[in-house]
């Protein structure tokens, strides 16, 4: 018997998995202004190219070429950060996704591969995001590796309040 909390956790899942994924299709080939789009209080994403951009320099990330996809993570302090480069002219530009906290909000994580995972299924930049759902997958794998560097419990693992 799935009780009450259970099913709105899903359906509150599958509504995010749906933004992801619509949110991650408004692209523009010109400069994006818009503001970060929070997806959970600890994942957002952004098409804000002056931002990214910024963002790629600081950490030495910049790529020189900018004739292919590219698939670009760095760490914020502990925030993961995952930026995509769409070379083709037509939708030419960055999107970065940001989890905060990455190592605790583990969760985030998994949503952000399953929106992944479901845009390949889609058929949508299949080998970029197939690049990029590596990576994500890569950091799951190694995330309570950066627990226990950063000192820091599992969000479940956490003491009350």
């Amino acid at each position: 018997m799935i009780n009450g909390f259970y099913l709105q956790d899903l359906l509150n899942k599958a509504r995010l998995l749906s933004n992801i994924a619509k949110y991650s299709k408004i692209r523009k080939s010109k400069m994006n202004y818009q503001p970060p789009v929070y997806l959970t209080p600890h994942l957002y994403m952004t098409n804000e190219e002056v931002a990214i951009v910024d963002g790629l320099v600081d950490h030495q990330e910049m790529p020189k070429k900018f004739d292919s996809n590219r698939v670009i993570t760095y760490f914020e302090g502990q925030d993961f950060c995952l930026v995509l480069f769409f070379a083709d002219l037509k939708d030419r530009g960055f999107q970065k996704y940001v989890v905060s906290d990455f190592s605790v909000n583990v969760e985030e994580m998994c949503m952000l591969s399953n929106s992944l995972t479901q845009m390949i299924s889609e058929g949508i930049n299949v080998h970029l995001l197939s690049q990029a759902k590596n990576r994500v997958d890569n950091m799951i794998h190694m995330s309570g590796t950066f627990r226990a560097l950063f000192g820091k419990k599992k969000a479940e693992e956490t003491d009350d309040w």
